[in-house]
């Protein structure tokens, strides 16, 4: 048997007389076509992870931590008004978290000393975003039995919190504060208020704020004016709550008016808090219902058109809910009638009793 290894000396000459090199022989066993099975299971198991996929990609995602113009096709409560001519139109709409727990608040927390101050149980608390947070109702139904003002005050505040991006956009951050930069004085000691200036214009920033506001976009205009007369109910009985309006803008500021470059900035912080404070105490120019705030003919479509349609739905109901989430004055009854109620009281173009506190309806006083 010959070595594969040879000697030394006769290597040219063999490496001259051996064959050419054979290519490797092929397997002995090739792998064979893939059968019409595997092929068929394959496909199946493509689509099945595909249709997941996309189910994943189209479900709505909850409400906390979601961009406004995101949740709000699907978890929204319609404002409706009449008009002078007794007709009733949709003026724009807010998330439901925002009007179910406002309308709460409204009517059982405003003598509350405390209140948005004071913690509530982070049981009932966690209870209640997941509520607000779960497909299809979104907290439509939620009934506050069991549940404290101040649990509902919390979830409040941590819904806006939560936003991605403050009610005010970034991009109109500045011009919210330009009306009142270098106008605030000092902060001295508790001082209550804005502190403007001596000669400070306050008609002229008003008309300021009343433009800046019809600039937003109308998702967060509405929801900035239906926070802003929520906040000034709270403020006109603070002799009761003890949340003046300067409490109330501390509290609120960050979901309200911030900016990231200037968290860790004293006086731009009491800058937004002074915006806040101005707004909450001049709120009666910036009233649910002002001229040129209503929504447009394009969000509202979108709004009323809803989700995408999901692909394959999680549960059963989840094709019911797309059909509910789409926003109308019937979709959400119970909140819809308690909105309208409270506008009906506050709106500039109703008839109502005024009380003699800042002008704010009776039914605050």
């Amino acid at each position: 048997m010959t070595s594969a290894i040879t000697p030394s000396k006769p290597q040219q000459q063999t490496q001259q007389m051996s064959p050419p090199q054979q290519p490797p022989p092929a397997a002995a066993n090739p792998a064979s076509p893939p059968s019409k099975r595997d092929l068929k299971s394959w496909w199946k198991s493509f689509q099945t992870r595909s249709r997941h996929q996309e189910s994943q990609e189209t479900q709505p995602k909850g409400i906390f931590g979601v961009p406004l113009r995101q949740s709000i096709t699907y978890a929204n409560v319609a404002i409706s008004l009449v008009d002078e001519k007794g007709k009733s139109y949709i003026y724009g709409y807010v998330p439901i978290v925002v009007a179910k727990c406002g309308v709460f608040l409204k009517e059982k927390a405003t003598s509350v000393e405390g209140i948005f101050r004071l913690s509530g149980s982070e049981k009932r608390i966690k209870e209640l975003k997941i509520q607000f947070d779960s497909p299809d109702r979104y907290g439509k139904g939620l009934v506050w039995d069991g549940y404290t003002v101040h649990d509902a005050a919390n979830v409040l505040r941590r819904y806006l919190n939560d936003l991605p991006e403050p009610v005010v956009p970034l991009d109109l951050y500045e011009r919210f504060r330009d009306p009142l930069r270098g106008h605030t004085k000092q902060a001295v000691g508790d001082t209550e208020g804005t502190q403007l200036v001596d000669n400070f214009d306050e008609a002229e920033a008003i008309e300021k704020y009343q433009q800046l506001i019809k600039e937003l976009p109308p998702l967060n205009r509405q929801l900035l004016l239906y926070i802003l007369d929520l906040l000034a109910v709270f403020a006109a009985k603070a002799d009761e709550n003890r949340m003046t309006a300067q409490n109330l803008a501390a509290i609120f500021q960050p979901g309200m008016l911030s900016h990231p470059q200037h968290a860790m900035a004293p006086e731009e912080y009491r800058l937004n808090q002074c915006v806040i404070i101005f707004l909450i105490e001049n709120q009666d120019h910036f009233l649910i219902g002002m001229q040129g705030t209503g929504t447009d003919e394009k969000t509202k479509q979108e709004i009323e058109k809803g989700p995408p349609t999901l692909v394959t739905p999680a549960t059963p109901n989840r094709n019911s809910g797309v059909t509910r989430s789409a926003s109308s004055r019937h979709s959400f009854g119970e909140i819809s009638t308690s909105t309208e109620l409270a506008y009906r009281r506050s709106s500039p173009i109703f008839s109502f009793a005024r009380g003699t506190d800042r002008g704010r309806p009776s039914y605050c006083s």
